[in-house]
């Protein structure tokens, strides 16, 4: 399911919010493209100039690309159920991983039971902090390593914020009911429950 759906019943409002509609997805992904075509024109100036420069270049992407799509999507659903540790839901999580095209890891985590509105958006958010720690993984590691390091790291910042922009649009859609509201995250789309 993309986008949301709004009924009224009883008294009630409920709202279903799938994955980010085509607008939302298309100017975080635009935007992401930019930045990534910025920071691959950097990291290729920083490889040393030698016959083999292009090959080192697209291997070290290449690398970069497998190391996030395994370990980086593996960091992010286990971020999202972090989030919810010491609140009651913490049993009642379950991260389903899957393969696509044999090299990259899918998954998504689902909570059973309502979650309360300041335990939600920790969830969303939460794998956030895996593009905060590459930004600086990155710098420091710069200062000691090859001066591609630096640029490689923030692309893989940048791929962790494109992994979020489900999350970004769920925070958007729940926002506005806030704590009004009780949410249950099936993983493929939430579900929102609030009297006005």
């Amino acid at each position: 399911m993309q986008g949301t759906l709004q009924r009224q019943r009883s008294g009630y409002k409920w709202m279903r919010i799938g994955y980010a509609n085509t607008k939302f997805s298309l100017a975080i992904l635009l935007g992401s493209l930019c930045i990534m075509i910025l920071l691959a024109i950097w990291a290729f100036r920083e490889m040393p100039e030698t016959k083999w420069r292009l090959g080192n270049f697209l291997l070290v992407y290449f690398i970069a690309a497998l190391i996030y799509t395994n370990l980086g999507v593996w960091l992010h659903e286990q971020l999202h159920c972090l989030a919810l540790r010491g609140n009651p839901p913490e049993h009642r999580t379950h991260i389903n991983f899957s393969r696509k095209y044999i090299l990259f890891l899918n998954g998504h985590y689902r909570v059973k039971g309502a979650i309360d509105y300041c335990t939600n958006r920790r969830a969303l958010l939460a794998p956030f902090v895996l593009s905060v720690a590459l930004v600086a993984i990155g710098f420091f590691g710069n200062l000691i390593l090859p001066g591609w390091w630096f640029p490689i790291l923030l692309s893989m910042a940048v791929a962790g914020l494109i992994d979020m922009t489900h999350d970004f649009y769920m925070y958007s859609q729940i926002r506005v009911v806030g704590k009004k509201g009780k949410y249950w995250d099936t993983g493929k789309y939430m579900e929102v429950v609030w009297k006005e």
